[in-house]
């Protein structure tokens, strides 16, 4: 049975959207395996369209330059490492713990490949903001983060007075800086780093407890 006029460019649009599909993930798949092995610089454009199978007109079709490539790489890593974060938060943490276990998660993934994670800091840290790639994922997670605070506030063990966004900024920011210091500076090691950084986060949060606050 044939089918119908109507139905047929539906059906071809449909394939069209997954061949579209099936090509992105080539491209994702291709430049993480050549960025993990050559890093960032020595990984060129040409060679990524090769693994992937594509020609590299077409590569442009889906991002603008090599940063946006990366873009898409480090996003589905982040959401990954999200979900996993979030799995190993418990409900008797204490609210810097959890955050740690956000924090860690990310240091131990820029850690696998110290060279490559530099160049996706970089990006995150101190590129323009760009709302729809990089500063869309630091807007991710700070909403995770938020959720721990919002969790505390309820319960009570959390001054509901401040403002959420202000206290997952404050956090954020130390964990920037033991990142910067241990990633682009190269002041301390990656122990020193989580370690300062959740002395950081114990200090900052005790000073806004439920149980600081005066009568």
């Amino acid at each position: 049975m044939s089918q119908s006029p109507s139905s047929q460019p539906a059906a071809a649009g449909g394939l069209r959207e997954r061949n579209k599909r099936e090509k992105l993930i080539r491209i994702r798949r291709a430049a993480r395996q050549l960025f993990e092995r050559k890093g960032f610089e020595g990984a060129t454009a040409r060679e990524i369209c090769r693994r992937a199978g594509i020609g590299t007109g077409t590569l442009f079709l889906y991002v603008r330059d090599k940063r946006e490539l990366l873009f898409l790489v480090f996003r589905d890593e982040a959401r990954r490492l999200y979900r996993e974060a979030a799995s190993r938060v418990e409900d008797e943490m204490s609210l810097p713990v959890a955050m740690m276990c956000f924090f860690s998660a990310f240091i131990e993934f820029y850690a696998r490949n110290p060279e490559l994670s530099r160049v996706i800091a970089q990006e995150l840290f101190f590129r323009e903001h760009e709302p729809e790639t990089m500063g869309a994922l630091t807007l991710e997670f700070a909403g995770e983060l938020a959720k721990l605070v919002e969790q505390e506030q309820r319960r009570a063990r959390l001054r509901a007075d401040v403002d959420t966004s202000t206290v997952v900024s404050a956090c954020f920011a130390h964990y920037t800086f033991w990142v910067q210091c241990w990633l682009g500076a190269k002041m301390v090691s990656r122990e020193e780093a989580e370690r300062s950084l959740r002395q950081a986060l114990e200090l900052q949060l005790e000073g806004l407890s439920a149980r600081g606050m005066r009568c």
